[in-house]
């Protein structure tokens, strides 16, 4: 048994020790009063908390991103294709795969297919989003992909097109998801070391738990196989995966006994466990693709009342909702727009049981829709991150009035409805400590009255994380029996408890 004393718990800055054996913990209470004697390990004093929880995150693409070109910072044209040039001349095989663009920092707005045929007009080249719902393409990516002048746009999707009709190598929600598709595959190794790769980066963090949201994008049974393999290699933190809903109930779907085989031989592990399925409702700010309630700054609205890409049409999304709910599954589906806010709610309320499922990133809620969220008692992830690293993109598609509302934590909690905080990585680095400051500390542009305490903030991001994936009583809280990993949260407290 080992002992680790003088510390203050981040909830009431009360002293106290902690006595643990094989990660585990055995007590934690007033300091002095525990069953170890002895000296142990001092914190002298600081402030701790359990080890962050990231319930919402891409675990595999995390690892596959941090060996990629990364463009964020960038703020031209000129500085993004001279740093494709580099890349093109430093690793010239293969697919050119850049991430972290964001056409909201350049003048003149998006680069096309044009711009990058400059770089190479016959390797794929693909810059993707930093939200991921969106890419830009060159020709020899349109054309690996099969898109033509004649190619159709896709359900819940679009090819940007020039005055002729070609597309012009913009790529919006399915049409990214559709030419992304075309990116060869890593291998069942190759996506285990990613894994294995994004869990050292997020432990680096202080994050013991990670969920990944979209588990079987390209194939359930092999990136089953990988996170388990990873498992067995010693990956550093625990992993949860929320499985796509086309990848367990689609056409192309192995048998649910197969699929339950793998799962079984996952969780077998003791470190991991399937707790869902996801589902899209609508796009992104950021490429104006989410599903909102009116039109974009200085447009007007597409579809009568709203504007933005819907994934599926509101019967099927209910349907597909159902579905999973039926086969006894929690269901968590992204809606960032509040027009898709509504008819994700309308989804959960087709089941017997909306409290089971999850609503991700709520980015624009009325007072209406969060007291109708609260009736329904499901969770909700935020990602406050968004705020500090996007709130130029939301200014531009949004405008300054609505900016100031995206994401209203305290609102939302104030309401009882069951609140965590996550990353999204690899849409931003990931850091928790930043997630914390800026839900407590919201910037300029967003309204203050929306902030959490940072006591709230910590909450959020350990205990009701740990909720939100059914890992009360495993990790998040530092009680007797749980998860011994704790961070070190003084720099997240302006004023020290006493």
């Amino acid at each position: 048994m080992e002992l680790v004393q003088n510390f203050r718990w981040f909830e009431t800055g009360e002293l106290q020790d902690m006595a643990t054996a094989d990660g585990k913990v055995v007590w934690r209470g007033p300091a002095g009063q525990g069953p170890v004697a002895g000296p142990g390990r001092d914190l002298l004093g600081a402030t701790i908390a359990p080890a962050f929880i990231d319930n919402h995150c891409h675990i595999i693409a995390s690892g596959i991103d941090l060996g990629r070109l990364n463009l964020s910072g960038l703020d031209s044209h000129s500085a993004v294709l001279d740093a494709l040039r580099d890349r093109n001349i430093s690793e010239p095989d293969g697919w050119l795969l850049a991430v972290q663009y964001d056409q909201n920092r350049y003048a003149g707005g998006h680069l096309t297919r044009t711009e990058l045929d400059q770089i190479s007009s016959t390797r794929p080249i693909l810059l993707r989003h930093f939200n991921g719902h969106a890419s830009v393409a060159n020709s020899a990516a349109l054309a690996m992909a099969q898109v033509t002048a004649e190619t159709p746009d896709p359900e819940g999707g679009a090819y940007r097109r020039d005055a002729s009709g070609l597309p012009d190598g913009v790529l919006l929600e399915a049409a990214h998801e559709r030419v992304w598709g075309y990116v060869p595959d890593p291998s069942i190794e190759g996506m285990a070391e990613a894994i294995i790769r994004a869990g050292e980066s997020m432990a680096s963090y202080g994050i013991s738990v990670a969920c990944d949201m979209q588990t079987g994008r390209p194939d359930l049974l092999s990136e089953l196989k990988a996170y388990t393999m990873a498992l067995e290699k010693g990956c550093p933190i625990d992993l949860r995966l929320m499985i796509q809903w086309g990848a367990r109930f689609g056409r192309r779907a192995a048998s649910p006994e197969v699929i339950q085989e793998h799962i079984d031989a996952f969780e077998a592990t003791g470190r991991g466990r399937v707790v869902g399925i996801k589902i899209f409702a609508d796009g992104a700010i950021g490429s104006a693709t989410a599903a909102i309630y009116g039109a974009y700054e200085g447009a007007e609205a597409e579809h009568g009342n709203w504007s933005g890409q819907l994934m599926y049409a509101p019967e099927k999304l209910k349907s597909m909702t159902c579905t999973a709910h039926d086969a006894g599954y929690a269901v968590a589906v992204h809606a960032i727009g509040d027009y898709a806010a509504d008819l994700v709610m309308d989804a959960f309320e087709a089941t017997d049981e909306p409290s089971r499922h999850r609503i991700e990133h709520i980015m624009l809620m009325s007072d209406v829709q969060i007291e109708r969220l609260a009736k329904i008692g499901c969770a909700a992830t935020m990602q406050p991150e968004f705020l500090h690293r996007f709130g130029h993109a939301y200014l531009r598609n949004l405008g300054p009035d609505r900016t100031a509302k995206l994401k209203r934590f305290r609102s939302v909690l104030d309401a009882g409805i069951p609140l965590s905080l996550s990353s999204d990585r690899p849409i931003v680095p990931g850091d928790p400590r930043l997630a914390i400051r800026t839900a407590s500390h919201r910037p300029d542009s967003f309204d203050s009255s929306e902030n959490l305490t940072e006591t709230e903030a910590i909450f959020t991001h350990t205990v009701e994380a740990a909720k939100c994936l059914g890992d009360t009583g495993r990790f998040g809280t530092l009680a007797p029996g749980s998860d011994a990993r704790y961070v070190v949260v003084d720099d997240l407290l302006s004023t020290q408890k006493s």
